[in-house]
């Protein structure tokens, strides 16, 4: 699609200069067929969302947002983050550029930059919520007497 500049809004749509939209709910729809259709993504993505399609295409539409925080998603679309950024298995590392440029072809390369740099914005945050022990069990009990 050939579109000019592109802004994200609460609606549920992408508003081009020219005065179309790109509807995220479409959007996030045509992209879950897309990953159903490739064999290996759309076999990973049906595991993750335990077959619940629609569960991925709110998610979808949820990073299509471009949220600020990770607080902000579902538990799936913080699993969608960790397979896009790159963070995840080795097995899906194409899983980032893949869903990019099907984004990039139905929206525009600033939404797509847009997209990306949020993605790597809410990994950080994922990663960085995770709780680490730093200490074990039996040694945090022996302390405490």
């Amino acid at each position: 699609m050939e579109h000019s500049s592109i802004i994200a809004v609460r609606t549920g749509g992408l508003l081009h200069e020219d005065g179309s939209a790109t509807l995220l709910h479409a959007l996030a729809e045509w992209l879950v067929s897309e990953i159903k259709g490739h064999g290996h993504y759309g076999n990973v993505m049906h595991h993750v969302a335990a077959g619940n399609w629609m569960a991925v295409s709110r998610a979808l539409q949820e990073l299509f947002l471009l949220p600020q925080d990770h607080n902000a998603l579902s538990l799936l679309a913080r699993n969608l983050v960790t397979m896009a950024h790159g963070s995840a298995a080795t097995n899906l590392l194409g899983f980032r550029p893949w869903l990019l440029d099907r984004v990039e072809r139905e929206t525009t390369d600033l939404y797509r930059r847009s997209l990306e740099r949020r993605l790597d914005l809410l990994a950080g945050q994922i990663r960085a919520a995770e709780f680490v022990f730093t200490k074990s069990a039996a040694r945090i009990l022996h302390e405490a007497r």
